[in-house]
């Protein structure tokens, strides 16, 4: 059985892998916004625990009948109630409870703050930065084309959180 998932960068693994899980999972998808899809990723949304963790079983199921496993040690859960102290279960094993949820391109927390997505924005920032050095400094290379790197690179980092 596989020990990874898909590879991030093959686009058309991606792609595949995305077209056959919506395919299959077509009855336990919620409207579009309840449930994201991303790669080998699956977001479900709820309002009430008990409703989640059948989402959860429900999932599990489905991706044994296809020779896949959910991964409990990955699985991480976040509440938008901060005062909620039980956890999420699905078959006895308790989901990891996150304050920060670090989704494709944002990361979420249960007030909705951006503090943690700005600080981490420029962490990633600053360290295309400084990968970037060696042409960002150097006087024999035009200034224009460090425009263009600057732009596709560390820019699009701090922008849109895409590496």
């Amino acid at each position: 059985m596989p020990t990874q998932g898909v590879e991030s960068d093959r686009l058309l693994s991606q792609l595949f892998f995305i077209l056959v899980m919506d395919a299959r999972t077509r009855d336990l998808q919620r409207p579009a916004s309840w449930t994201p899809l991303y790669a080998d990723e699956v977001m479900p949304t709820s309002e009430q625990k008990e409703d989640l963790e059948r989402q959860g079983q429900a999932w599990g199921e489905l991706l044994v009948r296809f020779g896949l496993r959910l991964n409990v040690k990955k699985t991480e859960y976040m509440t938008t109630n901060l005062d909620e102290s039980s956890t999420v279960q699905m078959d006895g094993n308790d989901f990891h409870r996150t304050d920060y949820l670090k989704y494709p391109g944002s990361t979420l927390s249960p007030d909705g703050n951006l503090a943690h997505e700005v600080v981490a924005r420029v962490k990633a920032s600053w360290l295309k930065w400084r990968s970037m050095t060696g042409v960002m400094c150097d006087k024999n290379i035009p200034d224009r084309f460090k425009s263009k790197v600057y732009r596709a690179v560390v820019r699009s980092v701090a922008l849109y959180g895409a590496e």
